[in-house]
């Protein structure tokens, strides 16, 4: 796919679901020719967090490159970019957010993570810039936007999506490497983390999309929107009979009219 389409792609989600922050493309980068070209991107500050970045490429605009020593280890290992300390793959951190020992260890034997060592860098940037081909999209958007997404999702060939919350870095583990691993979108809630240091808002959830299925969500948000399913929501009236606002199509087979 040319930039151009690629962006008009994304062009068409942002004005489908009027969304206030760019969607940010994840790409993990292996070989090294193709981060040479990538030089102009912005290096992160040091011991940053992977949130951090993406809160920068989805508000400023700004586009990273992010290598193990860039990053927290605890982000970094979920990246598979290093691996973590032994007392901490014992649950030492995440005794904070628990009771016993066990619970701790349960977290991080919980936690998804990219394979080790099978990239060199995490590319981290808006999607509207188009300043590399993303392996996965993330789509910050409250739950109105993001149930329009879900239903675009599930327009054609339906399933019925299942998504993960492993609790305290869920916003990494439960939208990227979740969606690495299993090829499809994946849903998470914000952690405590990411509302810290990454600014994420209180009505905010991310949705992480593989390449694979934004065509489908842009295409399909339009087709909705055809039929009267679109953002914002129009209000109906909670104390109204609301027989005469539901779609033709419910009022005929519910026999709506007759009554």
């Amino acid at each position: 796919m040319t930039k151009e389409a690629w962006q008009s792609l994304i062009k068409g989600i942002e004005n489908s679901l009027r969304l206030r922050t760019f969607p940010v493309g994840i790409k993990f980068a292996s070989d090294d020719d193709e981060l040479k070209s990538l030089r102009k991107m912005r290096s992160p500050a040091k011991n940053s967090l992977t949130c951090q970045l993406i809160t920068m490429a989805r508000t400023y605009g700004w586009s990273f490159t992010a290598t193990a020593t860039d990053l927290m280890p605890v982000c970094a290992s979920i990246m598979g970019l290093r691996d973590l300390p032994p007392e901490v793959k014992k649950g030492a951190l995440r005794r904070v957010w628990c009771a016993t020992e066990e619970d701790a260890e349960k977290i991080e034997a919980a936690i998804p993570r990219i394979p080790l060592n099978k990239f060199k860098a995490l590319l981290i940037g808006p999607q509207a810039v188009g300043a590399f081909e993303p392996d996965i999209v993330l789509i910050y958007g409250n739950p109105a936007q993001i149930i329009l997404m879900i239903n675009a999702l599930q327009f054609d060939k339906y399933e019925r999506l299942v998504f993960y919350c492993v609790g305290e870095s869920s916003s990494c583990a439960d939208t990227i490497a979740q969606c690495y691993f299993s090829k499809k979108p994946s849903l998470s809630i914000p952690c405590f983390g990411e509302r810290k240091y990454g600014h994420a808002q209180d009505d905010e959830l991310v949705m992480a999309l593989p390449v694979s299925a934004v065509e489908k969500v842009k295409r399909n948000l339009e087709e909705l929107a055809k039929r009267g399913i679109r953002y914002p929501i129009a209000y109906f009236g909670a104390q109204t009979d609301p027989s005469c606002g539901l779609p033709p199509a419910y009022q005929e087979l519910l026999n709506l009219k007759e009554r």
